[in-house]
């Protein structure tokens, strides 16, 4: 017992010593400049800005039963299992332009986003397997086809302005709240193509296309906090763990179509008028960054790589063969790394 007290009684006054050594490294011979933390830093460093984001990124979007039902019959049992469109992992960027104000320590900086990306599926017939399109322009036709496949298509345009002011909220942590405006547009397609269709319980060489529409374009308000935390200071290198976070409400109108057409000459369409609605969009990107001043501190370099998620609410609203329009939520996650130069 005694020998266990002795111990700890050695310990702690060496953990001690290794915490104040390990604080004093990090902070360096420059620690009186960590009471600026990077984000505040770049008012004193240039007044332009520029920034260039690449994003990996992976989409999610639809409810499975809306591209087909796999209808298996057995003896006594029924299966159906229904398919579902996965989006691959694609690549997108962000351009920036800002510029630091005069007026109270103000900044504004204006953003572009680009992000498309696809996905394939394709179903073929096999002995008691009879597919059934649920698309409402093809469901009307009834057609029936042997094999069906369809590519779907996204692409993401979106806009940001920003009016913020960094804020030191500690030695370690400041803060930019910001206001802006959010406007772009998010414009989806599927092109199905069935083959092989059955008339009379017969497989023939007749086929089928359809074509779906899902575009939207909005425009609304925005405001979001960013956040930084200083976790390290070596001589003018910051090493930071930040949080961003941003919401915006769209005033949004959504352009749908749904037509199919089969090498018999019938055409069938589903065309319903614009719907102009409010649209909720959430944005989450957190990570860890690496600051640092050059050109004789006349300029400020920061790179950023972190998690980032985008949420769009209700953006899938095309019909359904229950002639019911969809409201399915819109996820655009994953890496994204980011690089700023203030000048």
């Amino acid at each position: 017992m005694n020998s266990v007290l002795v111990s700890n009684n050695k310990i702690f006054p060496f953990l001690v010593l290794l915490a104040f050594y390990l604080h004093n490294l990090c902070a360096g011979p420059n620690d009186s400049f960590l009471q600026k933390p990077s984000e505040c830093m770049q008012h004193s460093v240039g007044k332009w800005a520029v920034t260039a984001d690449g994003m990996a990124w992976l989409a999610s979007e639809e409810v499975s039963s809306i591209w087909a039902d796999v209808i298996a019959e057995d003896h006594d049992a029924i299966n159906i299992n229904v398919p579902s469109f996965k989006f691959k992992w694609d690549y997108g960027f962000r351009l920036g332009l800002g510029s630091h104000l005069l007026h109270d320590q103000w900044d504004t900086v204006f953003y572009w986003t680009r992000f498309c990306t696809d996905a394939h599926h394709s179903l073929s017939s096999i002995v008691q397997l009879v597919p059934a399109q649920e698309f409402f322009a093809g469901f009307l036709s009834g057609d029936n086809p042997n094999r069906m496949s369809a590519s779907w298509r996204l692409s993401f345009n979106l806009a940001d302005w920003e009016l913020g002011r960094s804020c030191c909220i500690s030695e370690r942590l400041s803060l930019r709240p910001f206001l802006g405006i959010k406007v772009g547009s998010i414009n989806q397609s599927i092109c199905a193509q069935y083959d092989g269709l059955i008339i009379d319980e017969v497989v023939t060489n007749n086929s089928g296309t359809e074509h779906l529409k899902n575009n939207f374009f909005g425009i609304g308000p925005s405001g979001g906090v960013n956040s930084t935390w200083t976790i390290c200071n070596y001589k003018s290198h910051f090493f930071t763990l930040f949080g961003d976070v941003a919401t915006a409400v769209l005033w949004g109108t959504w352009t749908c179509s749904d037509v199919y057409k089969n090498n018999l000459s019938y055409t069938s369409s589903v065309n319903t008028k614009k719907s102009s609605l409010g649209s909720l969009a959430c944005r989450g990107f957190m990570g860890i960054a690496w600051d640092t001043n050059f050109n004789a501190d006349k300029a400020h370099f920061t790179a950023k790589i972190g998690y980032e998620m985008q949420f769009w609410l209700n953006q899938l609203r095309i019909n359904t063969f229950q002639l019911q329009r969809l409201q399915e939520d819109l996820t655009l996650q994953g890496i994204t790394f980011s690089w700023r130069v203030d000048f």
